[in-house]
């Protein structure tokens, strides 16, 4: 027992005497130094044995085998990691250089650095690439083509596979079209596609998978290429939405000027002038301060943007405070034609103005003459417009003249019933030739100062039973009125008309595109 207590009497004294030298050594700059540095030299053996028993000793008989990438470190690069052997020194892009100085490749293989990194190049590379074109001023769709770097073939190819929807002559400069190149295997896969611009050069290896362009907002024409068949085409009309619209405005100089600053679509100004030129003279009876509404379809895009102007439902000018009011109506036989609020047509066997927007610049009857120098009858009534404005058919008929008539210069005469007929002098080109048929407010002409002329202008005869009246005072028949069945389903469609004018607010100023604010047809 006093043997056991004596042991454990002299452990403790020497364990007291440890931890005396510990803090002795602890204490002084030396001991610490010591410490640490013993540490990291233990700590970089047991990482070197480790790396020891996972790598493979070197074979001379054996090189690398491409594609078989090990986890374990072959042993030659061991030595080199742990500075047993001198490694050279390397351009850190020659990457065959390190293999071959490890041991790990031979003659014509790569390494595995080399495949992982051009496997991440081409991972990052899109495998399809979609640009904007425009076609410029004297270009052709095939030289569009080949300037972003389609070839000859292909070009030629796409052009062909769309003619039978759409002839390459009617595209006009400025079209744009969204192309999308790349492999045929990117475009099966469904690669995600990057925007790019008209600069940017293709790949000689790529090709064009699509064209695509829209020639009208209702219209969209697609070019694929299918790699076994080439390139085919296909057609797919927009789903358009109707809408209608209520507009009107007040007249200041014109009514052209005030509706197109209304908002409203050229095609349906000009509508409204043809609606009521039977009935009023837009030089004489619009005065400032007089005002119309236009109630009509229009058709947007299902992205809001405005496509096309549709039908004049009903339309109104009040002039000098008298409200002029016509209104569409379809007729059982298909016939359309604006009528008044009882029923009677606006059409007249012969419109006042042949042409629009119209200044009356001399009138019918005696005067002196500009060229001849003398007082004559003036046969006809002059309007001032701009050489070559078209120049309309005051009512349909036959045309019995068009050529050239002495002081009248070029020259046509259209035949009407009743013994009517019309004359349009001083032309610079004529739409018509002798014996055609012509409706009214057909482009027969277009104004010029041919013959006895000292300006651009329209002299506008009309003639009964080959004797000329004056065109401002004259009385031409009017059309038809309705009677009976045909009555009936008139007043029922206007007062259905009237319903929707009144449930539709006026706009002054018709909402742009992507701002569709009138009511769902």
């Amino acid at each position: 027992m006093l043997r056991k207590a004596s042991g454990i009497s002299k452990l403790v004294a020497d364990l007291r005497g440890l931890r005396d030298s510990v803090a002795r050594v602890l204490n002084s700059p030396d001991g610490r130094w010591t410490l640490v540095s013993t540490t990291m030299t233990a700590s970089v053996a047991i990482a070197v044995t480790c790396l020891s028993l996972a790598a493979n000793p070197a074979t001379t008989g054996r090189l690398y085998e491409p594609r078989r990438e090990q986890a374990t470190v072959p042993y030659d690069l061991l030595q080199r990691l742990t500075g047993l052997r001198g490694i050279p020194s390397i351009a850190p892009e020659n990457s065959e250089q390190l293999y071959r100085a490890a041991g790990l490749i031979g003659p014509g293989l790569t390494g595995p650095l080399d495949r992982m990194l051009a496997t991440e190049r081409d991972s990052a590379k899109p495998q399809t690439e979609i640009r904007t074109l425009t076609v410029d001023r004297g270009d052709t769709i095939v030289s569009m083509l080949q300037e972003a770097g389609v070839s000859k073939t292909d070009a030629a190819a796409v052009v062909d596979a769309m003619k039978p929807l759409i002839s390459p002559k009617n595209i006009k400069s400025g079209q744009k079209f969204q192309v999308t190149f790349g492999t045929p295997d990117a475009a099966q896969d469904g690669s995600s596609p990057v925007q790019k611009d008209d600069s940017d050069d293709d790949s000689p290896a790529r090709r064009l998978l699509s064209l695509s362009f829209a020639p009208s907002m209702e219209r969209q024409i697609t070019v694929h290429l299918e790699p076994e068949d080439g390139y085919f085409a296909e057609d797919v009309q927009r789903k358009l939405e109707s809408h209608y619209q209520h507009a009107g405005a007040t007249i200041d100089s014109s009514l052209y000027l005030a509706a197109t600053q209304a908002g409203i679509p050229a095609g349906v100004v000009v509508e409204i002038i043809h609606m009521f030129s039977y009935e009023v003279d837009f030089q004489r009876d619009v005065q400032p301060g007089d005002s119309f509404e236009v109630f009509f379809n229009r058709f947007f895009t299902p992205e809001g943007q405005p496509a096309k102007a549709g039908d004049i439902l009903a339309a109104s000018m009040t002039l000098s405070g008298k409200k002029h009011l016509l209104y569409r109506y379809e007729m059982p036989g298909g016939d359309v034609e604006y009528f008044d609020a009882k029923g009677q047509s606006a059409k007249a066997m012969l419109m006042k103005t042949p042409v629009d927007g119209a200044r009356i610049s001399s009138g019918f009857g005696a005067r002196h003459h500009p060229i001849l120098g003398y007082t004559r009858m003036h046969k006809g009534i002059d309007f001032a417009v701009p050489q070559g404005t078209p120049v309309m058919a005051a009512g349909s008929g036959t045309v019995s003249f068009a050529g050239p008539s002495g002081e009248y210069g070029n020259l046509v005469v259209i035949k009407h019933t009743n013994s009517y007929a019309t004359a349009y002098a001083h032309l610079s080109r004529f739409a018509v030739h002798k014996g055609d048929h012509v409706g009214q407010g057909e482009v027969v002409a277009y104004s010029g100062m041919t013959g006895l002329a000292t300006g651009p202008h329209l002299h506008y005869e009309i003639r009964v039973n080959n004797s000329s009246v004056n065109p401002l005072t004259v009385k031409v028949a009017s059309g038809r009125k309705l009677e009976g069945e045909e009555l009936r389903g008139f007043l029922a469609e206007r007062n259905h008309l009237e319903q929707l004018i009144a449930s539709t607010p006026v706009e002054h100023k018709l909402a742009q595109a992507g701002s569709v604010s009138a009511s769902a047809n």
